[in-house]
């Protein structure tokens, strides 16, 4: 499994891109997870294919994991993809993502490929992946998800503090990304993660590598100072590629 980290930074991010991955197995089969605004030009920049992904899948709504996807789809139509595109949310979020994805092909009805629509579950497959979901504590619902191809896992926060239920999915994974946005102690009932508690979170469940992201500006220099010379923690930054095999 690859990985390839084409935003790490927070909703307010001045330098770096809002946060999202693209997952390809050894296949080549490609999924986008979240697409904020600044992730169509990290797209582009790096020439895919046009049919190069095949699903995207949003952890939740907030615009820094949504707001790119009408600027994705108008690419692809002015350049004439035709692969279908599978997108996955949440169910309560997907007439707010269709609102906004039919600016892509605005005026028109639809587009040069064919959109399908479908619910995060808490268990799913999809042509040889197994995924897993589970709910974090944030301001709306947001769903981590745990990707099993290839024999290999990864576990992906989305944003929000862990909960039970993806502390659960976490544990086993060969590499977990998790919000961290703040350096010093939230309160136990904050939106987002912090330093703190990803310590807990990583000695309890002795994660084989952690990748601390979607921190805010004025706190990743802390962040990152205090994760260095630790082999099994880092700070994910843009343009970061990872190869699960290799890890």
């Amino acid at each position: 499994m690859k990985i390839d980290v084409l935003g790490s930074g927070s909703a307010f991010a001045k330098s770096k891109n809002t946060a999202a991955i693209t997952v390809t197995d050894a296949a080549g089969k490609m999924w986008l997870v979240d697409c904020g605004p600044t992730i169509p030009r990290a797209l582009f920049n790096r020439n895919l294919p046009l049919d190069a992904i095949q699903v995207i899948y949003f952890s939740h709504i907030h615009p820094d994991h949504c707001a790119g996807l009408p600027a994705l789809i108008n690419y692809w139509k002015s350049f004439q993809r035709s692969a279908p595109l599978t997108i996955i949310c949440q169910p309560e979020h997907r007439a707010a993502l269709q609102s906004i994805a039919c600016l892509g092909y605005w005026p028109e009805q639809t587009t040069t490929f064919e959109i399908q629509w479908l619910d995060t579950e808490d268990s799913f497959s999809w042509q040889g992946w197994q995924l897993q979901t589970a709910e974090t504590q944030h301001e709306i619902s947001n769903r981590a998800i745990l990707f099993s191809v290839d024999n290999q896992r990864l576990f992906y926060s989305g944003d929000g503090r862990p909960t039970k239920a993806s502390r659960a999915l976490m544990k086993d994974a060969d590499l977990a990304f998790q919000e961290c946005a703040c350096f010093t102690e939230l309160a136990a009932d904050d939106s987002h993660g912090d330093f703190v508690d990803c310590q807990k979170l990583a000695e309890e469940l002795q994660i084989n590598r952690l990748g601390l992201y979607h921190c805010w500006d004025e706190e990743v220099d802390k962040i990152r100072a205090a994760v260095a010379g630790n082999e099994k923690q880092f700070v994910s930054e843009d343009g970061l590629q990872l190869d699960l095999s290799r890890l």
